[in-house]
């Protein structure tokens, strides 16, 4: 590469990286605004800050993961994969019925239907 080529591409690189200096700078100071806005709502509020943020949360109707024990998503449990539900799922999907339809009805998933068609569950007894 030509020393002027290299040249160029430097003052391009400054260039680059003074934009990306401003837009950092902007966004420091703009966080730094927002922390001081925040500060002085929790002080104006009176309660601790644990209390105001569930107050909020409760008021506009926020939902938040993990936010109280008990509240959220449950997790289904694990379906034991016996003989005699791999042999009415077979049944079933030779009967006509889709695979994704005999997934929902036997609470499993796709790819355990299509293993199941596929005979990965036949050694069970």
């Amino acid at each position: 590469m030509r020393i002027q080529d290299q040249l160029k591409s430097l003052e391009r690189k400054k260039a680059r990286l003074l934009e990306l200096e401003k837009t950092l700078v902007e966004r420091a100071k703009a966080q730094k605004d927002i922390e001081a806005r925040l500060e002085s709502i929790v002080k104006q509020s009176g309660l601790a800050v644990r209390d105001l943020v569930f107050a909020l949360v409760d008021k506009f109707k926020v939902r938040l993961a993990g936010r109280r024990k008990g509240s959220g998503r449950k997790r289904r449990k694990r379906t034991k994969i016996t003989a005699e539900l791999r042999d009415a799922v077979k049944k079933t999907v030779k009967g006509g019925t889709s695979m994704n339809a005999a997934s929902k009805e036997y609470a499993l998933s796709y790819a355990v239907v299509i293993k199941m068609i596929k005979g990965h569950y036949d050694r069970l007894k």
